[in-house]
């Protein structure tokens, strides 16, 4: 490989990986081609973090919003310089800042007086964890290396008690302000110079470093480069394993047998009037119902507009579901939707507590009983299936697992989506929830074959 240029310049970003594992720095900055495709689940995340960051500049009301993107770095510089001297301008939403090779979007950087600034961190979370004070360290760090005062350092992220009450949120309990000034003075003392020499060092080598694969390629955040790093990796496959007590615990499952799944969206915003940050909210339930005779039919449900869908759904489920037989789910989510429901909607307590009661969790029968190699570790329906029912899957799927289909979903009810492209996503969230409730019958009937030999 050719000699590495001159070390490119690190955004907070960057900074963040370099962190995480000198290696992922290296190729985010040299090579970007080797890095795993975004898919769909971790886009909605990164549109999720983005949205909560526009609605958290609410908190902070009549600032200025520097508009450059972050292509246009050294514009959006002296953009940033040439509004910090109008005081009249109360805060700016991603000022920027370029010090010392590091370049840095403070998120809101809020006027207190006396020409000092406050620095606040907006993030989607629901609590303050190590990362974020490394994150606006190093924007302290660029900041007042560019010769701003910053008073105190906040971390501003969401509150999980807030309730929502309709109409305007209430912005001063919709978020938490955690003051970090302390931890982020601490680290820009005690590790970012050391840290940043590390980082240039690396960035001066002619060839990726090499850093062995394992705990840091997932903490705190899952890395771009994990599949490329791991491709050679070897795979420890644990043996084939069948418990004796598999066939009794098949055997608690009473015909006619429905197997069941929910779909929720969480939105990071409450939409609905009674609901909290992340609070579940189920929309779309599959039903396989399996008798005695080996006959299978479904049923499903997609609540279809922007109201809130969880009376819709409770009813429309309890009215679907076998007065008899066992209900099969894949985890505790649909008992704790179910529960949650009951408390929510007392006209249906009883109905759905019974459901409850009649809920036996799939997932736990297999994890105490049964392990094939080609799980690769893991006990998810997604590892499972492909190795109890070949051929089976989700990867030709246009909504192929949770995130998608709730980041699905808030778009197919969204007012501004087109008719055709609503229509589109609802039938990929049918699809895709339909597929989890017949991968649990085919997981099933393959155990009860392997049980009676």
């Amino acid at each position: 490989m050719a000699s590495a240029p001159l070390a490119p310049l690190l955004s907070k970003s960057r900074f963040q990986h370099g962190l995480q594992c000198l290696k992922r720095l290296y190729l985010e900055c040299y090579r970007r081609d080797l890095a795993d495709p975004i898919d769909p689940a971790r886009q909605a995340i990164f549109d999720m973090g983005t949205a909560v960051g526009e609605v958290a500049r609410g908190r902070f009301p009549h600032g200025v919003l520097i508009e450059e993107t972050y292509r246009e770095h050294d514009k959006a510089v002296r953009t940033t310089e040439d509004l910090l001297h109008h005081d009249a301008i109360p805060a700016l939403y991603e000022a920027a800042f370029t010090f010392r090779g590091i370049r840095a979007r403070v998120d809101i950087l809020n006027q207190n007086g006396a020409g000092e600034y406050d620095l606040v961190e907006v993030k989607s979370t629901a609590r303050v964890k190590p990362e974020h004070i490394t994150d606006a360290a190093i924007q302290v760090f660029a900041a007042e290396g560019s010769g701003i005062s910053i008073n105190n350092v906040y971390l501003m992220h969401l509150n999980r008690e807030y309730v929502y009450a309709g109409g305007n949120h209430d912005m001063e309990q919709l978020f938490t302000l955690q003051d970090i000034t302390g931890a982020a003075r601490d680290f820009v003392a005690e590790n970012v110079s050391e840290d940043l020499a590390g980082m240039w060092a690396v960035l001066q080598l002619d060839d990726v470093p090499e850093i062995a694969t394992g705990r840091h390629c997932s903490r705190p955040y899952r890395c771009s480069f994990y599949g490329h790093c791991h491709q050679d990796a070897p795979v420890d496959h644990k043996p084939l394993f069948v418990s004796p007590d598999l066939a009794p615990a098949l055997h608690e499952i009473n015909f006619p047998a429905a197997f069941l799944d929910f779909e929720t969206f969480n939105p990071a915003i409450p939409v609905f009037e009674g609901t909290s940050p992340y609070q579940a909210i189920p929309f779309q339930w599959s039903l396989h119902v399996l008798d005695e005779s080996g006959m299978l039919g479904h049923e499903g449900f997609l609540n279809d507009d922007a109201l809130d869908p969880r009376e819709k759904f409770a009813a429309s489920l309890l009215n679907a579901v076998p007065a008899q037989g066992s209900i099969v789910a894949y985890s505790g989510f649909e008992t704790a939707r179910m529960q949650e429901l009951a408390k929510m909607f007392p006209q249906y307590e009883d109905g759905l507590l019974s459901l409850c009661e009649r809920t036996i969790d799939l997932l736990k029968i297999i994890r105490a009983n049964y392990y094939h190699p080609e799980f690769h570790g893991s006990y998810s329906l997604k590892a499972v299936l492909p190795a109890l029912a070949p051929g089976m899957g989700y990867s030709e799927l246009e909504v192929a697992e949770g995130i998608s289909a709730s980041s699905s979903y808030a778009r197919m009810i969204a007012e501004g989506t087109p008719e055709p492209e609503k229509q589109e996503i609802r039938q990929a969230l049918l699809t895709y929830c339909q597929r989890d409730t017949e991968a649990m019958v085919h997981i099933y009937r393959t155990l009860v074959e392997i049980v009676v030999g």
